[in-house]
């Protein structure tokens, strides 16, 4: 019931706010994926794009907003607009529901939110963080911090090995590398200060799985 109610908040924000944002002639909308995507694949391109009567506007902050409808756990992204006024992340969507909008906050204008859109996800791999993992607030990590490490296996809880893991930094492939005979794959990287999010994919056989997202600070 509960994530019933979230849902129908974000609907009720998004139109609100898109009927202001259209008398401003500013515009925020969702490209993809369509409403109500099936996937058996991680991750998940999320796109939004943010018009006026002028130019598109480059380099505007956007905030995207993930809400889990299996466990009602919501994520947030940030990116920014390109020069077509489009704004790009990567999500990595666990088996499940989700419901998700973009808000962006230009100069002059009041904050402006997308009308919210949904999407479903099947897994098979199951991908556990196991260093450095932190969901709800970041971890400070000392600099050239070097070990991403996580490890991957079946829905039974086995092992896999030789799956091919790839490493995503800040919405950005990194590495990828196969998993060792205990479904452990590792991204060893001197790091510069700064603050990072990361996940990982991985796929075998056609099977796929993904890790939850986890932020850290390198100081």
């Amino acid at each position: 019931m509960a994530v019933a109610v979230v849902y129908i908040l974000f609907l009720i924000a998004g139109l609100c706010t898109q009927t202001a944002a259209t008398f401003d002639a500013v515009r925020v909308e969702i490209l993809g994926p369509p409403d109500g995507m099936q996937f058996q694949s991680s991750p998940v391109e999320l796109a939004a794009i943010v018009t006026n009567q002028k130019d598109p506007p480059t380099n505007v902050s956007a905030r995207i907003t993930v809400l889990s409808l299996t466990t009602g756990e919501a994520e947030e992204l940030t990116g920014a607009t390109n020069e077509q006024g489009i704004v790009k992340v990567l999500f990595p969507a666990q088996s499940g529901e989700y419901a998700w909008y973009v808000a962006t906050k230009m100069d002059g204008y009041p904050t402006i939110v997308s009308r919210p859109r949904s999407f479903s996800n099947r897994l098979t791999l199951i991908v556990d963080c196991l260093s450095p993992c932190s969901s709800e607030y970041p971890l400070l990590l000392p600099s050239r911090y070097e070990d991403l490490q996580v490890m991957v296996t079946d829905i039974d809880g086995n092992p896999v090995e030789s799956a091919n893991v790839t490493f995503y930094v800040n919405s950005r492939q990194v590495y990828s590398t196969l998993t060792n005979p205990r479904g452990i794959a590792t991204l060893f990287w001197d790091m510069i200060p700064g603050k990072y999010t990361w996940f990982a994919s991985a796929c075998k056989d056609g099977e796929v799985g993904a890790s939850h997202l986890s932020t850290f600070v390198v100081h």
